[in-house]
């Protein structure tokens, strides 16, 4: 056990949450530190040791290993709970009130009722040039506010699993070959070729899957991805575009990352410029001059879509 866990185990006992949790119970061939199986919510404290039979596997991974047999995952690092157990108690209670207020819900409507009021998830979609904090605001989201039912969408590629990565949880892994002939079909929301017969892209049918199981799906795409999407799926998708204050600020993030060649950071800042031409496309654009300050923002107008 880590440090944090026998503290959560003694609020969560004894129903002081007023549902029952169970430490340390199974669930198929994985053992999930808390579990509410009235809710259907796990409840982990992260310390890096999980596996599932003998594998040791990632937390994304294991989220997605639970999610099949229809259970959301709350995750807490040792820290946060040694911080501030009471901010971890708040957001597990979001979480319980929002799932009795979906179930309530679902008592209340008829099998007639249109899809998306049965609490069919929804879409949104967020691009930024490289460099802008996309992917952080995207991450702390996830992260930090699980009541909003986040899942990223799960992409196809033609490249090589690496390391751990296994089919249909980072990746959906096809052949060249293969997404050609889906690219041929018209099964791609999105797709590009970064260089010869290496592809990435978004099935239409994957998003679909996710939705009807009530994710709310986040696109972390490029802005042409962004704006394909948007076309497509219109006002059932929230589109938001993460600008940082100025090309010139860019350009200090990057150099400042120290990850890029001169010449690669002034590729990336042409391309940078081009793509903010594109941001009026977008249902909002954010603009990225203090990180905490966009997160809020982020998270108001997500709110406000998803409510």
């Amino acid at each position: 056990m880590t440090p944090a866990e026998p503290v959560l185990w003694e609020c969560l006992r004894n129903k002081n949450l007023g549902v029952r949790f169970r430490g340390q119970h199974p669930i198929y061939d994985y053992i999930p530190d808390f579990v509410c199986l009235e809710k259907e919510l796990i409840v982990e404290v992260d310390g890096g040791y999980h596996f599932i039979g003998n594998q040791k596997v990632s937390d994304e991974e294991r989220t997605y290993y639970l999610n099949q047999y229809g259970f959301e995952v709350i995750r807490f690092t040792n820290e946060e709970v040694l911080g501030s157990i009471d901010n971890v108690l708040n957001k597990i209670k979001e979480v319980i009130k929002t799932k009795e207020q979906m179930a309530q819900f679902a008592d209340n409507n008829p099998v007639g009722t249109p899809l998306l009021g049965r609490g069919r998830g929804r879409l949104i979609i967020v691009s930024a040039p490289s460099g802008s904090g996309k992917s952080t605001i995207v991450q702390w989201l996830m992260r930090e506010h699980p009541e909003l039912r986040l899942y990223f969408s799960v992409s196809c590629t033609s490249r090589m699993p690496r390391g751990t990565e296994q089919n249909g949880v980072e990746y959906f892994f096809l052949t060249p070959e293969e997404f050609r002939q889906r690219i041929e079909h018209n099964e791609f929301l999105e797709y590009e070729e970064v260089y010869e017969n290496r592809f990435y892209g978004t099935l239409k049918a994957q998003v679909e899957r996710q939705r009807e199981a009530g994710q709310n799906v986040v696109f972390d795409v490029d802005v042409k991805g962004g704006i394909n999407i948007k076309k497509y799926y219109g006002d059932e998708a929230l589109s938001l575009f993460i600008q940082p204050p100025s090309v010139e600020e860019l350009s200090v993030r990057l150099v400042g990352r120290g990850t890029d060649t001169p010449e690669a950071i002034e590729e990336r800042l042409a391309k940078a410029a081009y793509e903010m031409t594109f941001a009026p496309q977008f249902d909002h654009v954010i603009v990225n001059d203090d990180l905490e300050t966009a997160k809020q923002e982020t998270l108001r107008i997500v709110k406000a879509f998803l409510s």
